[in-house]
C-alpha cells in the first residue's frame, strides 16, 4: 500500500499554499546513524535502501559511504525517492539538489531538536500519529528524569568526547562545550557544564587545562572501546595518575562505553537518564 503526505505547496509570492498530496517516500536513504535508528524506532525500516558504514545494519540497504565521505553514485543508484540528511550536511544537501533527488534536513544538535526531528520524519514519511506517540513517550521519559533530579545540588561536570584511551595515562583530549549535544544533556540530568568559557564547542584540553577546571564529576566517553578490546577498568585507570583532579579524588571519573551515548537519535532518553544516574547517585532510581 502506498501511503500519501500531504505537504504546503509555496504559492507564487514565496508564501505556503494549498496542501498537495504526494506519495509518502518508499526508497528512503539516511545519511546517519542517529537518522538510521529514528527510521527504525518508526518502524520504516523496511523502507530504507541505502545507509552508511557507520549506521545500524539494516537487511537489503546498501552502504552509502560515511557521514563525511558520502558515495554520491552508490546514492544515485539506489533510485531513492528521499535522503534524509543532518544540519551539518550542508555540501551533502546541496548536491542532492542539483541531482534532482528530494532530501529531508533535520537538525539533532541538541535534545529538543531530536524530538522535532522525529515529528518531521514521521510527518514526511507519512506516520504522523506514530510519530507523535514516539515522541510523547521520549517527553514522558524525560519528564521522569527531569522529576528525579530536581532540587539535587548541580555538579560541574566534564564531558570528555575524544582520547586516546587504555595507554595508563590521559594526554590531550577535547571536551564538550556549550552549543553541543552533551551540553544540553548535562543540564537535562542535572549538571552544569564545566567547559563553559570557550566559543569552541569541542575544545582541546592539555593536562594543565583539567586541572585548571577541576570538575567535580568527569564523564569519560569512549563508546568504541569495546570494539578496541578495551574493559572499563582499564580505561579508567588511566585517571589514576591525576590524583590532583577532585573527580579523581572523590571516585567520580565515570567511564561510559555504550554506543547509544554518540547517537543523538531515538536513545537520547538512555543518555540523559545515564547521565543522571551519574551525575546524582543520591537520586531515586528504578
Amino acid at each position: 500500500m502506498i501511503l500519501a503526505v500531504a505537504v504546503a505547496a509555496p504559492s507564487a509570492c514565496g508564501g505556503r499554499g494549498a496542501p498537495v498530496t504526494v506519495a509518502a517516500p518508499q526508497r528512503i536513504v539516511s545519511m546517519a546513524p542517529s537518522l538510521t535508528e529514528t527510521l527504525l524506532a518508526l518502524d520504516l525500516g523496511d523502507r530504507v535502501v541505502g545507509v552508511t558504514r557507520y549506521c545500524p545494519k539494516i537487511d537489503g540497504a546498501v552502504e552509502v559511504g560515511g557521514y563525511f565521505d558520502p558515495s554520491y553514485e552508490a546514492i544515485l543508484a539506489l533510485d531513492p525517492d528521499l535522503v534524509i540528511v543532518m544540519q551539518s550536511h550542508e555540501e551533502l544537501y546541496r548536491r542532492l539538489g542539483d541531482l534532482g533527488l528530494d532530501a529531508l534536513r533535520v537538525d539533532q544538535h541538541d535534545v529538543e531538536g531530536i524530538l522535532v526531528s522525529v515529528e518531521a520524519i514521521a510527518e514526511r514519511c507519512g506516520v504522523e500519529e506514530r510519530g507523535r506517540e514516539l515522541v510523547d513517550g521520549l517527553r514522558a521519559a524525560l519528564d521522569d528524569v527531569a522529576a528525579a533530579v530536581r532540587g539535587l545540588d548541580r555538579p560541574r561536570v566534564l564531558v570528555v568526547v575524544g582520547r586516546e584511551p587504555g595507554g595508563g595515562r590521559v594526554g590531550t583530549l577535547w571536551a564538550a562545550a556549550a552549543d553541543t549535544f552533551y551540553d544540553d544533556v548535562i543540564g537535562l540530568a542535572g549538571g552544569v557544564n564545566a567547559v563553559s568559557n570557550t566559543v569552541i564547542r569541542y575544545p582541546e584540553l592539555s593536562r594543565e587545562g583539567l586541572i585548571a577546571i577541576d570538575a567535580d564529576v568527569i564523564l569519560d566517553v569512549v563508546a568504541d572501546g569495546g570494539v578496541r578490546g578495551l574493559s572499563l577498568d582499564s580505561v579508567a585507570a588511566d585517571w589514576l595518575e591525576l590524583g590532583e583532579l577532585r573527580a579523581v579524588r572523590d571516585h567520580r571519573v565515570h567511564v561510559l562505553m555504550d554506543d547509544f551515548v554518540v547517537i543523538p537519535g531515538p536513545r537520547i532518553v538512555d543518555t540523559v537518564r545515564t547521565f543522571a544516574e551519574r551525575l546524582h547517585p543520591e537520586g531515586k532510581w528504578q
